[in-house]
């Protein structure tokens, strides 16, 4: 397991100063294969249509679904991993395809502060999602200058979205960012391995970061303001809100299966990060389905 991410070169298309694909994927499982893990001297607009997994961007790694719709920043790392089929309509452009002195006009300013944060990942909420998914469609089949438009459109609505969420906090030059997200992406992938064990051990993550347990803990802190018990507990309450949803396995099963030692810190923790209880969480899963 590397877990360095490659740089991806972007096939242009010819006659448009905008790449816009339609990706399609029976699953993407794992981050570790080559070209799944990686960053581009491009920005990128992504728009998810079908699927729901990981995403990593950065250090940052979270749960996505359909409709899940980000802005990635130039060379900013990232990946959506999952075992379902997936369909994302994918956007990507240059910042110099216009030259510096377009983006430096006094009307564009709002867009080049929205580029600026890009990189450090934005995320849009479902207000902003669905007033941005026809643009996303009329860039996607529109050609020449009729996508210009639509893609201006797109980022005026990014631009004065009220919903940007930034998606990683740790932000450098480069090639700091890069050696910080490859360590941080090894240590959420170690997690998403190791975290059934109730007992994760320091020593195969430790031997393969060349740094000792206390060393770690304290880059773990320093990037993600997090401990690195606090990502374990919520990557196990992640993975058991799944098991709640889909399955009809026993609570008590759920707790076990994802690394808690017993059902009353099981409790506990679910109800500290989820604000219900497993049980209210499964009710409440399975009436929103019947009512859909």
């Amino acid at each position: 397991m590397t877990g360095r991410p490659t740089i991806e070169m972007l096939t242009e298309d010819p006659g448009q100063s905008i790449l816009c694909r339609r990706i399609v994927r029976a699953k993407r499982p794992d981050i570790h294969n080559e070209g799944v893990w990686h960053y581009h001297p491009d920005f990128e607009i992504t728009y998810t249509l079908k699927s729901s997994g990981k995403r990593f961007v950065g250090y940052n790694i979270s749960d996505y679904t359909e409709s899940d719709f980000v802005l990635i920043g130039e060379n900013l790392p990232h990946s959506w991993i999952t075992n379902q089929y997936t369909e994302q309509i994918v956007v990507n452009f240059k910042r110099d395809m216009f030259g510096d002195a377009f983006w430096n006009a006094p009307e564009m300013k709002k867009i080049e502060e929205l580029l600026d944060k890009s990189q450090q990942g934005i995320f849009f909420n479902s207000e902003t999602s669905s007033k941005a998914l026809p643009l996303m469609f009329m860039i996607e089949r529109e050609n020449g200058f009729n996508r210009l438009l639509h893609f201006f459109r797109l980022l005026d609505l990014l631009a004065n979205s009220e919903t940007q969420e930034v998606i990683t906090h740790f932000h450098h030059e480069v090639k700091d960012s890069l050696k910080a997200s490859n360590r941080i992406e090894r240590i959420y992938s170690y997690i998403l391995q190791n975290y059934q064990s109730n007992d994760i051990s320091f020593t195969e993550l430790s031997k393969e970061l060349n740094m000792n347990k206390s060393s770690v803990c304290k880059f773990v802190k320093k990037v993600t303001k997090k401990t690195f018990s606090e990502i374990v507990i919520e990557t196990r309450v992640s993975e058991a809100c799944k098991l709640l949803a889909v399955s009809d396995m026993y609570i008590s099963e759920v707790c076990f299966a994802c690394g808690f030692n017993n059902l009353s810190n099981f409790n506990r923790s679910f109800k500290k990060i989820m604000h219900t209880t497993p049980k209210e969480y499964r009710n409440i899963y399975r009436s929103s389905k019947k009512e859909n």
